[in-house]
């Protein structure tokens, strides 16, 4: 692909941004590999945990400047159904059923924060910046950035970042809560690969039935919580996972999906 390659290793599909001297540019040609490659892991159950990584000393840093202005005087519906695209985008990675761990190192810009707020966990070394840098440009933030970043560090702190347009080191997006660990650049892709492929030992359909709950959490009231969980865990009772599990930890075997705990950061 143009911007990007994917691998899969050891049930881990690792998707490596391949342009870090222009720091990645979240423009059309990105955004279509990503929906692709999501495709694929969708219809392969080979691939049960997803590493986005931007490269030595990258990750993405926003929209492709020049693009934006060849394209200044396209029109309100040009613009509308080009940011409705990457809300798809958005869409596919926050769905896609298994874990996403993004691995930053480097600056996280504009839709390059957005993209990094799309994965389940963040992983970051102090080479990582952060910032909601749209209204320097006059734009609003986009990619589902004002629904994400408020989930994830309130309201009143996400329209600080988002008004000022201020960049976070990795140590403040780790207090912040936008980040989980920080670790050195050398040892960054070990931590995500370690983390990954411990994931990856966990019981599929579980997985994808619990993250889609979890999304749904901060949207739903009890009730409705209560009876997704009734349906998500009905499931997975009826897939094949459970059985044998019981089966093998019954019979003193090693279980098919095991080895889930790894050490914190």
């Amino acid at each position: 692909m143009e911007t990007l390659d994917f691998s899969v290793e050891n049930a881990v599909g690792w998707i490596r941004l391949t342009r870090p001297e222009i720091h990645n540019p979240l423009d059309v040609p990105l955004r279509t590999d990503l929906m692709t490659v999501l495709e694929q892991v969708r219809n392969d159950p080979a691939v049960r945990v997803l590493v986005l990584n931007g490269g030595a000393g990258a990750f993405c840093a926003g929209g492709n400047l020049h693009a934006l202005q060849e394209h200044a005087n396209a029109g309100p519906a040009y613009w509308q159904r080009r940011i409705n695209a990457g809300l798809r985008l958005t869409d596919d990675l926050l769905n896609v059923g298994c874990p996403v761990i993004a691995a930053i190192d480097g600056p996280a810009i504009g839709a390059g924060f957005a993209l990094a707020l799309s994965a389940d966990m963040i992983i970051a070394s102090p080479r990582a910046k952060f910032a909601m840098a749209h209204l320097r440009l006059g734009l609003v933030p986009d990619l589902g950035a004002l629904y994400l970043l408020p989930r994830v560090v309130g309201l009143q702190r996400a329209k600080e970042l988002v008004f000022s347009t201020r960049d976070v080191s990795a140590d403040e997006a780790r207090e912040l809560g936008i980040v989980m660990e920080v670790h050195a650049s050398e040892a960054l892709e070990a931590r995500a690969r370690d983390m990954a492929e411990r994931m990856a030992r966990a019981a599929p359909t579980a997985v994808a039935l619990s993250k889609a709950m979890l999304n749904a959490s901060l949207d739903s009231d009890r009730q409705s919580a209560f009876a997704l969980e009734a349906a998500s865990q009905a499931a997975a009772f009826a897939a094949p996972e459970p059985a044998a599990q019981v089966e093998a930890i019954l019979g003193k075997q090693r279980p098919a999906f095991s080895g889930l705990k790894y050490a914190r950061g």
